[in-house]
């Protein structure tokens, strides 16, 4: 049990360090079989380990985060660093019993922290953006895909995509998008991919473009929190989604006699507005109740929502022009 937890440990090292390596190489590392290590894989997995495979011959890599001891180097001794692996082979004879492994485990912890630091810098970029968004929710020079993803969720219809993530860019994938999930300020979308075959989660920033598809899909067979459940280990409550609905004078008079799609979580009566705390799965139907109130029922928040009705006013309102 315990050269196996080593070598659990080991793996996680391997694959930060590299994402995209194969299972072959991990085998060659850890000194197994290539059968050993998808057993491995599975065990992880179960361990609620977010690793994902990224398609044949393409390797392994991490889908959340995972942080080792940060490095304080600069770039030019991170660089001089990084090229022993080039000649690591020819001198092996001359190391001393674990470099390698050592070497890895710098090499992990460099990779982790730059990652940090360009989330850091996109989520910031994103945050300035936000501020100057137009009534058509984009980002000055930013793309902005949110609307377009949450639209497609709605519709039931499939999107063409260019994604990158973790330095590995996928063009033109064709994705079924199921649901959009809002966690730690920052949304992911999950959905079936046709190139892998897979349901996959996909960090919003990740994507470069996002173009709807004239493909209609079925998730009845999805669901979403045994899915949550096996990759993050969240809870109901995390599954949630909190709207900030205004109503009209009368209609908050009516619904006190009608039955909701949820229990408000909170009456302001002051500002005609009532909260809904609805879980992720639910929400384009509340969306789809909210609707029957035609004017007299108004989405506050969350803005994206908001933003995908305007859109499909919109382009209802084109047709009749």
């Amino acid at each position: 049990m315990t050269d196996r937890l080593i070598r659990l440990m080991r793996i996680i090292t391997l694959v930060q360090a590299k994402p995209g390596i194969l299972a072959r190489e991990l085998a060659e590392r850890c000194g197994n079989s290539e059968r050993t290590i998808y057993r491995d894989m599975d065990a992880l997995s179960a361990m609620h380990i977010p690793i994902t495979h990224l398609g044949h011959g393409k390797g392994y890599a991490f889908i959340g985060n995972f942080a080792l001891y940060p490095l304080d180097w600069s770039e030019e001794e991170q660089e001089a660093f990084s090229q022993l692996r080039r000649i690591m082979t020819d001198i092996k004879p001359l190391l001393p019993p674990g470099f390698e492994d050592a070497y890895e485990k710098v090499m992990a912890a460099d990779y982790k922290q730059k990652a940090e630091r360009e989330e850091t810098m996109e989520r910031t970029k994103k945050e300035a953006g936000q501020l100057g968004m137009d009534k058509n929710g984009l980002h000055g020079d930013q793309p902005f895909f949110l609307t377009d993803i949450l639209d497609a969720v709605m519709k039931q219809r499939s999107i063409q995509a260019d994604y990158t993530e973790n330095a590995f860019e996928e063009k033109g994938i064709r994705i079924d998008p199921y649901c959009l999930v809002p966690l730690e300020n920052r949304f992911h979308l999950i959905g079936y991919c046709h190139r892998f075959g897979i349901i996959r989660t996909f960090h919003i920033n990740g994507f470069s473009s996002v173009n709807p598809l004239d493909r209609w899909f079925s998730k009845d067979q999805f669901d979403l929190q045994s899915f949550m459940e096996q990759k993050w280990s969240l809870d109901q409550d995390s599954l949630q989604v909190e709207f900030r609905v205004r109503f009209s004078q009368r209609m908050m008079e009516r619904l006190k006699h009608e039955e909701m799609f949820v229990k408000p979580s909170r009456v302001d009566r002051q500002n005609r507005s009532l909260h809904f705390k609805v879980a992720v799965e639910q929400d384009i139907g509340f969306v789809h109740w909210i609707m029957k109130y035609k004017e007299e029922a108004e989405i506050m928040e969350p803005a994206y929502y908001r933003n995908v009705l305007k859109h499909q006013l919109e382009k209802w309102l084109s047709l009749y022009k």
